[in-house]
């Protein structure tokens, strides 16, 4: 019978495959899968404290391990290292990215916790806490699945690196999607933190606000959640932003008010994703 938490050392080790931690000396190295003859090792960067990350890391490595095609492609000089985070565009470590999140938070076992009642903050901790598994990677589940309207935004040296976000967030009149290398809004509770390292590295947590087109201009001026975590050596920035939004009002708003053209000139029908 499934139950939580997923254990990937013990799946590792099902395979015969050993797992330590090590130090690369570089810390955008998350993890390594490795092969010496016919015997196979995982290393995870000592440098990653939460065991929610390590597990990712060792999940992520036993993708490469166990989909098709990853072992030709990745190890032909018998080593292979993974970055950190979700930034990578390689089919490959999408792949391995996905293998991990499926493996830590099974379907089966996280729907309730995603349909519930809980507010959204606390329904993503809860799932990082059951499961073991890292906020980073417990924000894009609650994301790819919930329906309330969240977005996720990760940055780094106050740069955004990607964005992840709710279909009913994506809904949003005039929310557009921000791409790597924008800078995070000024004036925002993430662009007063993203260049606190001693913040970041302890992996502190604030619930904060702001108005939703402070980080989209087109978007409503209406308040959102704005909830930040620190990465730790990760270095990078969490923000998890949650909105209350009604399309349903808001069509009635635009059909008792502004007319069409006015709309076109404000650009709501332009940008949006």
């Amino acid at each position: 019978m499934m139950s939580l938490p997923v254990d990937p050392k013990a799946l590792a080790k099902a395979f015969d495959i050993e797992v330590h931690p090590f130090d690369f000396g570089d810390r955008d190295i998350s993890g390594c899968l490795m092969s010496v003859g016919s015997s196979f090792a995982i290393a995870y960067s000592t440098s990653i404290r939460s065991v929610g990350f390590q597990n990712f890391t060792i999940s992520h490595e036993l993708g490469h391990y166990l989909l098709p095609g990853h072992f030709e492609a990745l190890l032909a000089t018998g080593r292979h290292y993974s970055k950190a985070g979700y930034i990578s565009t390689d089919p490959y470590e999408e792949e391995a990215d996905t293998f991990a999140a499926e493996l830590l938070m099974p379907w089966k076992l996280i729907e309730a916790e995603i349909r519930s009642k809980r507010p959204g903050f606390e329904s993503i901790k809860a799932i990082s806490e059951n499961c073991q598994s890292s906020l980073l990677a417990s924000t894009i589940k609650f994301c790819d699945h919930t329906s309330e309207c969240v977005a996720a935004v990760v940055s780094y040296q106050g740069r955004v690196e990607f964005m992840s976000a709710s279909e009913s967030f994506r809904s949003i009149q005039g929310v557009t999607w921000l791409k790597r290398g924008d800078p995070l809004p000024s004036g925002t509770p993430s662009s007063a933190r993203c260049r606190d390292d001693k913040w970041i590295t302890t992996c502190d947590i604030s619930e904060d606000g702001s108005l939703l087109n402070a980080w989209f201009p087109g978007a409503p001026a209406i308040e959102a959640e704005e909830d930040i975590v620190g990465l730790g050596n990760y270095g990078r920035l969490l923000t998890i932003l949650f909105a209350e939004w009604d399309p349903e009002e808001e069509d009635e708003e635009e059909s008792k008010s502004d007319d069409w053209t006015d709309r076109w000139q404000k650009g709501y029908f332009r940008g949006k994703r």
